[in-house]
């Protein structure tokens, strides 16, 4: 939704960050008693650690005439989401969607389906290598990619490619 900015009402707005600075942000803007909000997820089984659900964006509960000026001006904050002069905020009730999804940790967990699986047999869809077939050796599902490795003249060649490539 769209909030006109001399808008006394309180609203969950977007707010940019720069890149990997939301949860710094979240910190300082909590210390300094602004409600905030920024989803983390985490794929299940994951060795990796959370990551934001909206990389370079995080909600902040404020009215947009009162204190959309001092969160402009926090630390790490590029801007605030804006469409025509308008600021951009989200209801209530998806920002309660999020939290009623949250694990005791304060993480949303994702379900890892296996698209591929070791020893898959794949055909490169486009690039240098297109229509040509090759095995799987590790599904990299954090970066969307997979690791390859290809029967090429008869030498075998071990590469990564997108998933989105692959079929």
């Amino acid at each position: 939704m769209l909030v006109p900015l001399g808008s006394s009402e309180r609203v969950w707005a977007v707010i940019r960050a720069k890149p990997q600075k939301e949860l710094f942000i979240l910190g300082y803007l909590e210390r300094e008693d602004v409600s905030a909000y920024c989803p983390v997820v985490l794929r299940k089984g994951s060795r990796s650690k959370p990551r934001p659900c909206f990389p370079g964006y995080l909600f902040v509960e404020i009215s947009p005439r009162f204190e959309l000026f001092s969160i402009s001006r926090a630390p790490n904050v590029l801007c605030p989401l804006m469409f025509g002069g308008e600021l951009a905020a989200v209801e209530p009730d998806v920002i309660e969607r999020f939290r009623e999804m949250e694990s005791a940790t304060g993480v949303i967990e994702l379900e890892n389906p296996q698209r591929f699986r070791k020893g898959d047999v794949v055909k490169i869809g486009s690039g240098s290598f297109a229509g040509l077939k090759a095995v799987v050796t590790e599904w990299l599902p954090e970066k969307e990619r997979v690791r390859l490795l290809l029967d090429y003249f008869g030498r075998e060649v071990a590469l990564e490619a997108d998933e989105a490539l692959l079929a």
